[in-house]
């Protein structure tokens, strides 16, 4: 474990998608991809997506927030194309329950837990030193649990350095409906630390300062995250997504959003 730093100097990675997308995909019309993302992912997908479409003239359409309620919309009719989970839980129900095809389900990206204090002078990130009473800790900031990956991952780290209770006896949690909520507490100074993706403090197209606390991935269990392709999505147009999401260069990109990779499918 370590507390780390966050410089101006992270390398920008927007060149390292130059180059062109595989030729499946160049005679495809211009259409539209919808894709379902929880909220760790989105800047990560937005950047893609946007190289995406550059090179094959495919528009994407990007809705995010909390994986539960991603995988309630879609069971509601939601017009998606895929799910970019926060878990592997989700892709697989709706795989079971009919909404996606099983064969396209798989493991995109693994996430890191960190904690991130954008003031480190006041509150330190490190959560092996942090006193629940600290008078300069007002709130510490975490996704609700009951939705959230990484809201989960988020309460049993704090139980493993015994601060969840003292930190809810003092008031001190207030919780985001996903981690995006998660992050804006923080980032806004309503919450001194933010139990954050790892994705939001290593972002090379938006540095934000401070320094957060790299948490030991064995306290946690693994945050897996899943994507699928919905029943009957499957055309060309995602397919032609997925084929470009699995190019080494946006695998680089992908791995320089603080992400680790899943394995190369095409």
């Amino acid at each position: 474990m370590s507390v780390k730093k966050i410089g101006l100097a992270l390398v920008m990675m927007g060149a390292m998608l130059g180059g062109s997308v595989a030729s499946a995909q160049e005679n495809i019309k211009e259409g539209t991809v919808k894709i379902a993302v929880a909220s760790n992912f989105l800047a990560t997908l937005k950047a893609l997506s946007e190289e995406f479409t550059k090179e094959t003239g495919i528009k994407v359409e990007i809705s995010n927030g909390a994986t539960g309620m991603l995988y309630a919309q879609i069971k509601q009719g939601a017009p998606y194309d895929m799910l970019f989970a926060a878990d592997a839980e989700r892709p697989k129900m709706l795989a079971e329950e009919g909404y996606a095809e099983s064969d396209t389900r798989f493991t995109y990206v693994t996430g890191k837990l960190v904690a991130w204090s954008p003031e480190p002078e006041k509150v330190s990130a490190d959560l092996s030193i942090l006193k629940a009473d600290n008078p300069n800790l007002q709130f510490l900031a975490m996704a609700n649990p009951k939705v959230a990956p990484y809201g989960a991952a988020a309460e049993i780290v704090l139980n493993h350095y015994g601060l969840y209770d003292e930190l809810r006896a003092l008031n001190k949690i207030v919780q985001g409906e996903n981690i995006g909520k998660t992050y804006h507490y923080a980032a806004t100074r309503s919450a001194q630390i933010g139990m954050v993706a790892k994705s939001y403090v290593s972002n090379p197209d938006k540095p934000v300062g401070g320094e957060y606390f790299e948490i030991d991935s064995a306290l946690y269990p693994p945050l897996v995250q899943d994507a699928v392709v919905l029943t009957g999505r499957n055309g060309a147009e995602t397919q032609a997504f997925l084929k470009f999401f699995d190019s080494d260069k946006a695998r680089q990109h992908i791995e320089a959003y603080g992400y680790g990779l899943g394995a190369k499918r095409f």
